[in-house]
């Protein structure tokens, strides 16, 4: 795509942005540079997606039409409700919806039209022509300074920026039941693997027992307290030791073994005898208040 350059002042794309909610405009058609022909424009502008046509006269009037149906030169007539002409000469936009009942617009070869009723590039010219008709209730005068020469128009594809956040890509009833049943089937991915090691890792009092304490409940069903916890000056566990889950009382293992070490003080680390199985961990959760 050629780089091209918008006419619209900031204000006006700000102004436009404001009628169309939360998008962008990425500009795909100039006709001082394409040409006014029929066809230039369905080359640059068919199968696009939602488009707004943005168009300037010699009496400084911003205006055009925003229509959510692609462009295909299919010869049928489009609905589309979310249609609406515009200008932007005063502070508040003007917007003009479609009517109810009427088509939007005639998706044929030639020019930009809205409701069969205003043609923009009129006859591959320069030129706006307007036929009359009921599809949109305006005055040319409010809504272009009733001059039909045009010095530019311009069509911009307008990209809704929330369209992929309003609809969750998946259905997930985010339950404790489910959280619990998707680590039950875990699996290491290299076979020689049995279970995940999880090293927990942090300062003094940071709760790193206690987290183990809280998962073990979890999923005992019950309160425990297998690992010593608490609040003190110094760390309360005293060498590296893993903390093995069970699924329920009497349960089987689950695919993972909590690594517990001593906590991080300023004078001192890790003792020597525990790096050689903290090195045996596969993932670290390192904890930190």
């Amino acid at each position: 795509m050629d780089s091209l350059n918008s006419t619209l002042t900031e204000e006006e794309r700000n102004q436009l942005c404001g009628l169309l909610g939360n998008v962008e405009l990425a500009l795909l058609y100039k006709a001082s540079v394409h040409g006014y022909q029929a066809s230039a424009f369905h080359q640059r502008c068919d199968r696009q997606g939602p488009t707004l046509l943005v168009a300037y006269n010699h009496s400084d009037y911003v205006f055009g039409g925003y229509t959510s149906v692609d462009y295909a030169q299919s010869g049928q007539y489009i609905t589309d409700k979310e249609a609406f002409l515009f200008s932007v000469q005063d502070e508040v936009p003007l917007c003009i919806k479609v009517n109810s009942g009427s088509h939007a617009r005639l998706d044929d070869a030639g020019g930009p039209n809205f409701g069969q009723q205003l043609y923009f590039c009129y006859n591959n010219q320069p030129v706006i022509y307007n036929q009359g008709g009921n599809a949109f209730s305006f005055d040319s005068d409010a809504l272009y300074g009733d001059i039909t020469e045009l010095i530019e128009c311009e069509v911009y594809k307008v990209k809704h920026i929330l369209q992929v956040m309003e609809k969750p890509w998946r259905n997930v009833l985010w339950t404790a039941e489910y959280l619990m049943e998707k680590i039950r089937n875990q699996k290491p991915l290299v076979m020689s693997v049995s279970r995940f090691r999880i090293l927990m890792i942090g300062p003094v009092g940071v709760g790193k027992s206690s987290f183990f304490n809280s998962i073990n409940s979890i999923f005992m069903g019950r309160m425990t307290s297998k690992a010593m916890s608490g609040s003190a000056g110094t760390s309360l566990t005293t060498q590296f030791r893993t903390y093995p889950v069970k699924d329920g009382r009497g349960g089987k293992p689950l695919p993972f073994v909590l690594c517990d070490t001593m906590g991080l003080e300023e004078q001192s680390g890790f003792n020597t005898k525990d790096r050689k199985p903290i090195t045996k961990s596969r993932l670290l959760l390192h904890l930190k208040t």
